[in-house]
């Protein structure tokens, strides 16, 4: 019996596992399959309309008369000497634009908010007092159309927040930082003429005014442009995928039965391989000892002993001092070892069946 080609039987265990890999792919996909069929699925919303926006915000500082300066106030983006202002005119403007009519509501203020702010000198600043002085009332406007315009101009009073800030560092003796906060602030609401409000747009445009300093950098706040597309809710389709539900239930049935086919087959090559492996191994190690047969033996007239383990076969070979016969009674599947001594024959089987279970190592 010539040595079992190791390599081949291997190849076909290994076949069976690529095989089994696709099989698994397919039962995710019919897996998938049924799930997508049942799943309402969503329909991407229209586009309903776009939107731009544009903020802008100017401001002139009025100086109280001196020697110094001959012209009643100066441009923004100066440095001012505080004890010189009098006032500031801050305007803004606001300019929103759609590419369709729109019913719209828009509501509008004017806020100062004087802060005081402390920070030690490790720590990042925290606001320890604020206040929001309304310097124009809240207006809220209604139309249709695709423009909205606002434009305001209001004087701040600066000497007021600076005194007021003044009054409470003293107050409480602290050494703090301050600025007042002069904020335009716009929320337009609307849609598209009868149907429900997808648009809801919020705008704050901010002068920070530096205050308890001898002088005074205002910083402007706020975003000069911007724009928005508005989709319509994606709607979901109720109704359930047919053909998509057909053809994973059927692709994962055929899967499955795949699956315990080749699942089974698997095995099988997994147990010959290990049969094989088994058996090269004893053909080789104890070549000197075994003698192959191509027939079998007739074993009717002797007394049969079965051996549970091919070691113990080797100790009865060293003992009787005969051959131990070897002969494949199922090609790849079976394999006879076989003493035979007087009345009786020592026999120990190898078979693939027995792979699987736990069995000694020989």
């Amino acid at each position: 019996m010539k040595k079992k080609d190791e390599n081949k039987i291997i190849l076909k265990q290994w076949v069976q596992v690529f095989i089994i890999i696709i099989v698994l792919g397919l039962m995710a996909l019919s897996i998938w399959a049924i799930v997508k069929s049942l799943k309402p699925e969503a329909v991407d919303g229209k586009k309903l309309y776009s939107y731009n926006y544009t903020s802008d915000l100017n401001y002139k500082v009025y100086i109280k008369q001196n020697k110094f300066y001959t012209q009643p106030y100066m441009e923004m983006n100066k440095q001012y000497i505080a004890s010189l202002i009098d006032h500031v005119d801050v305007t803004t403007k606001y300019n929103f634009q759609s590419t369709e009519d729109l019913q719209y509501t828009y509501t509008y203020e004017i806020v100062a908010t004087a802060k005081g702010i402390f920070a030690e000198s490790d720590q990042k600043p925290t606001e320890v007092w604020s206040k929001a002085y309304q310097l124009l009332p809240q207006e809220t406007q209604t139309g249709t159309g695709k423009n909205i315009d606002v434009e305001k101009t209001i004087t701040v009073d600066y000497n007021s927040y600076n005194d007021i800030l003044v009054d409470f560092r003293n107050s409480f003796g602290l050494s703090v930082d301050a600025e007042v906060d002069v904020a335009f602030k716009i929320t337009i609401t609307g849609g598209l003429p009868g149907q429900e409000p997808t648009l809801k747009e919020t705008k704050n445009i901010v002068l920070v005014m530096p205050l308890l300093k001898p002088t005074v950098q205002m910083k402007p706040n706020y975003e000069n442009s911007g724009s928005n597309t508005v989709i319509a809710k994606p709607e979901k389709n109720k109704e359930k995928n047919l053909p998509l539900l057909v053809f994973g239930i059927a692709l994962f049935i055929f899967t499955l039965y795949m699956f315990v086919v080749f699942g089974k087959k698997l095995l099988k090559a997994t147990k010959k391989s290990e049969y094989i492996l088994q058996l090269n191994k004893i053909l080789k190690e104890y070549a000197d000892i075994i003698a192959e047969s191509d027939n079998l033996p007739d074993l009717s007239q002797y007394d049969i002993v079965s051996i549970k383990h091919f070691q113990d076969m080797i100790d009865i070979e060293e003992e009787l001092h005969s051959p131990i016969i070897c002969n494949e009674v199922r090609e790849d599947l079976e394999t006879w070892f076989i003493v035979i001594y007087d009345k009786t024959a020592y026999r120990y089987i190898l078979k693939y069946e027995d792979f699987g279970k736990i069995i000694r190592k020989n």
